[in-house]
């Protein structure tokens, strides 16, 4: 999507020099190919699925990434477009000291997690599509807790929004009580207009990212 549009309506995030490491000589291409002002310069449309175990505890998330079509045109030439699965394992490789982009919390105490073993990657709809399950170090019981997660680039060089108008989904015999609230993010002017006005090369605070990041709020009944 042109980023005029994506600007208008999910707003854009800014630079983490660190992030060309977190997905590889891919992304880097990426990088220096985008515009050299206005943040961002990549797109990834997201899916997310809370794992639950027999006794209604949240003990994954399940993500699912589309990239943009830009990304996706360099990974086919980069790649040969032969072997997503070991594009993606690279990928995951290189983020899981970054937690895979993704904060979960219980009563607000961050939650630690494990190391994602299970993945795939294909093409969709002339898209590159991944799917990773990112376990917790402990399972949280969000009939207990005040349970969220977001999922965002801290540098907000990438942006990741879940799908318009996508649902939170719920795996589990014990998932039909439970809902996810997807709270949009609310930055002010001023922080729009900073990342709109950073270049690639310009050092921003990396929380900036959770500036514009989406909440996903959980719970069970």
């Amino acid at each position: 999507m042109p980023l005029s549009q994506r600007l208008t309506a999910r707003v854009a995030r800014s630079f983490l020099p660190s992030v060309l490491a977190f997905l590889g000589l891919l992304l880097l291409q990426v990088v220096f190919a985008a515009p050299a002002s206005a943040h961002p310069h990549a797109w990834i449309d997201l899916r997310s699925t809370v794992v639950l175990d027999d006794q209604g505890r949240a003990v994954a998330l399940e993500q699912e990434w589309l990239f943009d079509d830009f990304y996706t045109v360099v990974a086919t030439q980069a790649s040969g477009g032969t072997d997503w699965t070991a594009l993606a394992a690279e990928n995951l490789k290189s983020l899981r000291a970054h937690d895979y982009f993704t904060e979960v919390k219980a009563d607000e105490r961050k939650i630690s997690l494990g190391t994602v073993g299970e993945f795939s990657s294909e093409l969709r709809n002339g898209r590159l599509w991944m799917r990773f399950l990112v376990p917790f170090a402990e399972a949280v019981d969000p009939t207990r807790v005040k349970f969220s997660y977001s999922i965002f680039d801290p540098s907000y060089y990438i942006e990741i929004l879940h799908m318009k108008g996508d649902l939170v989904a719920f795996a589990g015999r014990t998932s039909s009580g439970c809902s996810g609230q997807i709270v949009a993010p609310t930055p002010s002017t001023d922080m729009v207009m900073l990342a709109q006005a950073l270049d690639r090369n310009a050092k921003a605070d990396n929380a900036l990212g959770r500036v514009f990041a989406e909440r996903v709020n959980v719970s069970c009944r």
